[in-house]
């Protein structure tokens, strides 16, 4: 089984304990779910242009918000906006993945976020399996820069690491396995293509499945993408060249690059959270349930839903408890109507709710 070699250092101790105070403050704040909902699609929009443009997507965060809130279908060649739409799906799928009983990081969760990121970009037999062929990073010279493991060893290499992540529950601090498991993937290189965004995202996961999302809103991939030189480089100062050096090696120094990008990014969400916030004691929003939270997700994404798409996404309820669920969302002042009859759509509402 895989053994990480790292020290917790004084200044990953100190980084962590200010991860602990944020994680409290911001399961503390008491926000409105509509100004929830749009915290969500901020951070889905972000995550979205920031992983995506790390491994050199050109669209910049206007194009990309517009291109995951179309419903115009993308033809094969526009390959950057199939990109960032396939990666708003993995992050769609996270959070229903969340939802599971099953809170254990598996190989088939790592290989459904690969094919789910490179699909129609990668054909079958490479979107979401393991890679068959050897994979070497090279620089802009055209030089190698990193040997990833022998394909034949992949699996055995990720099944060793997969182990150790399961192992550590309850025995290492969430925040340090997620550090972990990027710099492993990362490392490892398990696919053809797509290892960075299919990395990020695996981070995502776990963090979301361990309760560490911070309301699943947190965003990593901004601090990386806003300097990718200081983020290849913790990388590639611990990996040393190849990956029998990168699974022996000392990589404190990439836990504390880590931490401190997790301590930067969550202070930027504490601070909208606290400025979304309720401040008057009068102002206390009722408890939504789970599909009138997915509604009021999804008109926040898309501006409106009808009668339809609401079945679609709440597709185990009949007809008439959803007809229900919009008409409470609509009594309580978070939607209204606008249309009437088969062409009813429900908007987000301006109105104060309590």
């Amino acid at each position: 089984m895989y053994k990480p070699n790292y020290t917790i250092t004084e200044k990953i101790l100190q980084q962590i304990a200010r991860i602990e105070e944020l994680r409290g403050l911001a399961k503390g704040y008491r926000i409105l779910p509509e100004r929830e909902a749009f915290v969500k699609k901020r951070a889905t929009v972000e995550a979205t242009h920031s992983s995506t443009s790390i491994e050199g997507n050109p669209l910049n965060i206007k194009q990309v918000e517009k291109t995951l809130f179309s419903k115009q279908k993308l033809t094969k060649e526009q390959y950057a906006e199939i990109e960032v739409k396939n990666y708003k799906k993995s992050l769609d799928w996270i959070a229903k993945r969340k939802r599971q009983d099953n809170k254990e990081l598996s190989m088939d969760d790592i290989l459904s976020l690969h094919g789910i990121i490179t699909e129609s970009l990668l054909d079958e037999t490479r979107s979401g399996k393991i890679r068959v062929n050897p994979v070497y990073i090279v620089n802009q010279d055209g030089e190698t820069i990193y040997n990833a493991p022998e394909p034949e060893k992949t699996g055995e290499e990720l099944r060793s690491f997969l182990q150790w992540v399961s192992s550590s529950a309850g025995e290492v601090h969430p925040v340090i396995i997620a550090g972990i498991i990027h710099y492993m993937l990362a490392s490892i290189h398990p696919f053809a293509d797509g290892n960075g965004r299919t990395a990020r995202a695996t981070v995502s996961l776990y963090l979301s499945l361990t309760g560490y999302d911070f309301r699943e809103s947190l965003v990593l991939d901004s601090y990386y993408a806003v300097d990718r030189k200081a983020y290849y480089d913790a990388l590639k100062s611990v990996q040393n060249g190849n990956y029998a050096n990168a699974k022996t090696a000392d990589i404190t120094s990439w836990l504390e690059y880590f931490t401190e990008g997790f301590v930067a990014s969550a202070e930027i969400l504490s601070a909208e959270l606290k400025a979304l916030s309720i401040v008057e004691k009068d102002v206390i929003p009722r408890r939504l349930t789970r599909e009138e939270s997915d509604i009021i997700s999804y008109v926040a994404e898309f501006g409106s839903i009808d009668l339809s798409e609401a079945e679609e996404i709440m597709s185990t309820l009949s007809r008439r408890t959803i007809q229900r669920k919009l008409g409470d969302l609509v009594a309580g002042g978070y939607l209204r109507t606008e249309g009437k009859g088969p062409s009813t759509k429900y908007i987000a509402s301006n109105k104060k709710v309590a």
